[in-house]
């Protein structure tokens, strides 16, 4: 059904198994001491009846957005004690749906801000085959409760410009939010300018939000390669506040000093012309003896002074997952 939405514990292909609720987010405003209704429906779209509990808890998100959950009453701006919901346990039948009704009850002397708390709507755990196995799945959904008691305070703070990888550059651009309110769109850009004061790339992020007292990595893509020189890595980032945050990083990029990496070998080579020198022997073939040589390569000087020629993961270090990439790259035999 339109305008429904399914979040699981268990995120598996199958037909059928969905607990669905109309709305993923409830976003109200409030005075001290006011009491708020609100309401979602519940559906269930299995082919027989499920029994479904709801209760509360808190959540918050990491430094890369991804969703985190506690117990209720667990975090310092949690709303969950103010919140009740009804009816807390039910049969829906298939194809039945159920309105629930809530209230969140804001005390008289809090402090003004955005506070929040999680409501969960919960299937019953079944066992189901998958891929050969039978698995429990248990339908789990997430309706996000923001209370913001005004006047709530927008204020933000850009603390960070990290260039990681070079091929093609990328960065991520570190924001806080400070001030008391819920961020729903914290807007990012970047731009690349060059010694002539040339706008050579740019690139600009999806919105994301950002809870009070948080803080967020943001990532921004180019599809520029630098050549070696100097040049200026320009952040900003609009919060919705009353002003623009800025932060200009010099970032150098040295040319390529590439030698033999062992006695015997050649110097690596870039044989298709895409900035990886994916040859590490230099014999001018790329196969699994350039695997060999790089596993024992990698902390060699060499490479780590010439890191956006080996960097084959494009993350910005040298390690482990670089020689994945390259092994991914390797040529099937024939």
């Amino acid at each position: 059904m339109k305008g429904f939405f399914l979040v699981g514990l268990v995120l598996l292909p199958f037909l059928g198994l969905a607990l669905e609720v109309n709305l993923l987010e409830v976003d109200l405003q409030a005075r001290p001491g006011a009491v708020l209704p609100f309401s979602f429906i519940v559906r269930n779209e299995l082919s027989q009846s499920d029994q479904v509990i709801l209760y509360l808890g808190d959540w918050d998100r990491d430094e890369f957005g991804e969703n985190r959950f506690y117990d209720p009453g667990t975090l310092p701006r949690s709303s969950a004690n103010w919140t009740a919901v009804a009816p807390t346990s039910f049969v829906l039948g298939p194809g039945e749906v159920r309105e629930i009704q809530g209230t969140v009850q804001v005390p008289t002397n809090v402090e003004p801000g955005t506070y929040w708390a999680i409501v969960f709507v919960q299937g019953e755990p079944r066992l189901v085959p998958y891929q050969g196995v039978m698995v429990t799945v248990t339908r789990r959904i997430g309706v996000k409760i923001y209370v913001t008691v005004e006047p709530a305070e927008a204020r933000g703070e850009l603390r960070g410009v990290e260039i990681r990888g070079q091929n093609p550059l990328w960065a991520w651009v570190k924001f806080a939010n400070t001030g008391t309110k819920n961020l729903r769109e914290v807007k990012a850009t970047l731009r690349v300018i060059d010694v002539q004061g040339k706008t050579v790339a740019e690139s600009v992020a999806s919105p994301v939000p950002c809870l009070p007292g948080a803080e967020r990595w943001i990532r921004l893509d180019t599809d520029f390669r630098p050549q070696s020189g100097v040049y200026q890595v320009l952040a900003t980032v609009d919060y919705g506040g009353a002003e623009l945050l800025a932060m200009p990083v010099r970032f150098v990029v040295r040319p390529l000093a590439l030698f033999p990496l062992e006695d015997g070998l050649g110097i690596p080579q870039d044989l298709d012309g895409d900035g990886f020198y994916e040859d590490i022997n230099g014999d001018g073939v790329f196969n699994a003896a350039d695997l060999e040589v790089f596993s024992r390569n990698l902390n060699n000087p060499v490479v780590r002074a010439n890191l956006r020629a080996f960097d084959f993961n494009n993350d910005g270090v040298i390690d482990d997952q670089d020689l994945a990439a390259l092994r991914a790259k390797v040529p099937a035999s024939k």
